[in-house]
């Protein structure tokens, strides 16, 4: 269940070390022509990334594509699924950055993804364009794929907040990748992430087409 005041408490958070980051020059001013590149590109990133989550998927799930392709019969890789959806939705965040507020964050800024989830409490929480549904399924994705891949993982921890805190399921979600888990279990959850991604992709799509 989301708790409004946590929300709150960490959009303070996103707001006091966004300013942080603005003082040290860890986040670029763009021209209006860097804008433009730099929102393609990561654009076309983000559709790259979630074409390879689904193909995975589609590939995990349909035999008779393994063996036209020459791929064992018990080829899934349900975990990949989950992190390149993840890094969809963490590409058309940084597009729409770009895009509508003509900033980047400098490339050699350490603990990307904690300030990317920064940027979305800040730039689309506390403005009211992203739904508080969107912003929890976002997060359960970031938490799972943070466990898989260690994406930052002491650094987010650090800087962002303790989810078990704040959300009763994402300790649920932190679970569902384990050696004892289900094929069945993976695939579920894989397929659930992909169609979060997915919604989530469309919708901030949709308010970089208001700019």
């Amino acid at each position: 269940m989301i708790h409004e005041n946590s929300i709150q408490k960490n959009i303070l958070r996103a707001e006091t070390r966004l300013k942080e980051l603005r003082d040290t020059g860890s986040i670029k001013n763009l021209t209006d022509i860097e804008k433009i590149e730099i929102k393609m590109f990561y654009e076309k990133q983000c559709l790259k990334r979630f074409q390879t989550a689904k193909l995975l998927y589609a590939i995990s799930k349909d035999t008779d594509m393994k063996r036209l392709n020459n791929i064992p019969i018990d080829y899934t890789d349900y975990a990949e699924i989950v992190a390149t959806s993840y890094y969809s939705m963490y590409y058309i965040i940084h597009a729409y950055i770009a895009g509508m507020y003509n900033i980047k964050i400098a490339d050699d800024t350490r603990g990307i993804h904690a300030i990317t989830h920064q940027l979305v409490l800040y730039y689309l929480v506390k403005t009211g364009k992203l739904a508080n549904y969107l912003y929890k399924e976002y997060i359960a994705t970031l938490t799972e794929a943070t466990r898989i891949q260690k994406i930052d993982i002491e650094e987010f921890q650090k800087k962002a907040y303790i989810y078990a805190e704040i959300y009763d399921d994402i300790r649920e979600a932190r679970e569902t990748f384990t050696y004892r888990t289900t094929s069945e279990a993976e695939e579920e959850n894989a397929s659930k992430i992909i169609k979060t991604a997915e919604t989530f992709i469309n919708t901030i799509r949709q308010l970089m087409r208001k700019q």
